[in-house]
């Protein structure tokens, strides 16, 4: 499936999306999380409800900081175990131990053979960037196309904020619709690059309809069913 809904520029910058956009990231969060919270249990006093309450509420506190995913993940850790009396060296060795087991779980990806021949591919005639608000190092899980890893909360405010997107034009030193971004989520990929000026490409692996999102405002410039297909790009 190829679907344009706007006028396609000719781009000099592409950015991606991590999550769902070049992998299916459906199993390797929930085995990150999983190992997370066994690793927290056998350390301490935790349950599955408690740990997801942390979360909420630490989000709730301050959206901002934490679009941070690692720091929001961190500091919920924290709060929890404080609240069942541990302290100082006690928490930061639980949750260092933790952070590694999940940080090693959650890049348990393997990324398709034929969306790494793509990007390479690619590369050769666009620079491309990956913009994520989730967690993944590109390069640990063997994409090493990207000129340029931004990263929500880290580098800048998570799209659909102009923060991440605003560098990219900045670095390469173009105009920020000459950015194609690439992403499967509607609201932080599409509508986030559009809104603030760039092109996007809504990568519909399941191929829903728009309908199915009400909440999204704003058409992307074009749709595909798989990242691969806007190999047309490639010259």
């Amino acid at each position: 499936m190829l679907h344009f809904y706007r006028n396609l520029l000719p781009p000099k910058v592409i950015t991606f999306d991590l999550d769902d956009t070049l992998y299916d990231n459906y199993f390797v969060i929930r085995n990150a999380e999983q190992v997370f919270l066994e690793c927290l249990q056998q350390l301490a006093d935790v349950n599955v409800d408690q740990w997801a309450d942390y979360k909420q509420q630490m989000l709730q506190e301050d959206p901002v900081r934490y679009e941070d995913v690692i720091a929001w993940r961190i500091a919920a850790a924290t709060r929890l175990l404080q609240q069942q009396g541990k302290t100082g060296d006690e928490i930061n060795k639980i949750i260092a131990a933790a952070m590694e087991q999940f940080v090693e779980w959650r890049h348990k990806i393997d990324v398709p053979e034929q969306n790494q021949q793509f990007l390479t591919e690619l590369a050769k005639v666009y620079p491309l960037v990956s913009i994520s608000n989730g967690n993944v190092y590109p390069p640990r899980i063997g994409l090493h196309q990207f000129q340029l890893m931004l990263r929500g909360g880290e580098h800048g405010r998570a799209k659909p904020h102009i923060d991440l997107f605003q560098q990219t034009a900045d670095y390469f030193h173009c105009n920020i619709n000459e950015i194609l971004h690439v992403g499967d989520n509607l609201i932080t990929d599409v509508q986030g690059a559009i809104i603030n000026g760039c092109q996007a490409v809504w990568v519909n692996t399941n191929n829903q309809p728009l309908t199915a999102f009400p909440e999204a405002t704003h058409l992307p410039t074009l749709a595909v069913s798989d990242v691969t297909e806007i190999n047309f790009l490639i010259k």
